[in-house]
């Protein structure tokens, strides 16, 4: 009886030896992302799926991905600080409308509410019960 040995295939990707009854080419062929793209879109503060949507893959794709959450969150970073560029020249420009809602949407700026009674004197709330 020969001795029959089976001979291991190495893999073209890893360089390691395959397991199994994988096959050359076997499954999904790997997503590439634009991360240039990853860069841009996250700068105009695009959320993770607006982002998946526009490369055509499934957020998960990327949050898998290391690179990409160091590209997204370096391009999330950078758009904030640009919108605070952009505010600081607004206001030089007298435009005040865009600089509060752009502020308020992005960087968390709130107006301060304060509920006062008369002449700035402490609310008083009167309750009644139901007749």
């Amino acid at each position: 009886m020969k001795n029959r040995r089976k001979e291991q295939t190495i893999s073209q990707r890893t360089g390691q030896p395959k397991q199994g009854n994988q096959g050359e080419g076997g499954g999904r062929p790997r997503f590439e992302i634009d991360y240039e793209a990853v860069k841009k879109l996250a700068g105009i503060q695009c959320t993770q799926a607006e982002i998946a949507a526009w490369l055509g893959c499934h957020v998960n794709t990327l949050l898998n991905d290391e690179k990409f959450l160091e590209i997204y969150k370096s391009g999330i970073e950078n758009g904030r600080m640009s919108l605070r560029r952009h505010q600081w020249r607004a206001l030089e420009d007298g435009n005040t409308t865009m600089l509060v809602w752009l502020g308020k949407q992005y960087l968390g700026q709130r107006e301060k509410n304060e509920l006062t009674g008369a002449d700035g004197k402490d609310l008083v709330i009167t309750w009644l019960p139901p007749q």
